[in-house]
């Protein structure tokens, strides 16, 4: 397949069209298992990753609030050592 967009030669639209409709083809077979098997997995291991979610989230969360706990301990030690450093500059 050419394209005459980038000037690199000359472009045959059934052939693109042939080579387009393959891909399209490939693609939505590809989301029709995908959508099948979601259903499958969602019937037969739902609860049990309805319970992994929600651990995740949870876990997820205390790090989260672990994460921005520590960035306030640095700016507050950047803070003070700008206080002092400030402080001890002056003299």
């Amino acid at each position: 397949m050419e394209c005459n967009d980038c000037g690199c030669g000359t472009a045959d639209p059934v052939k693109m069209s042939m080579e387009m409709l393959h891909k399209a083809f490939h693609d939505a077979m590809y989301q029709v298992h995908v959508e099948r098997l979601k259903k499958r997995i969602d019937a037969n291991f739902g609860p049990g990753l309805d319970k992994s979610a929600d651990a995740m989230i949870e876990t997820a969360g205390k790090v989260w609030q672990s994460m921005l706990m520590q960035a306030e301990g640095k700016k507050e030690l950047e803070s003070k050592l700008q206080k002092i450093y400030s402080e001890t500059s002056r003299r």
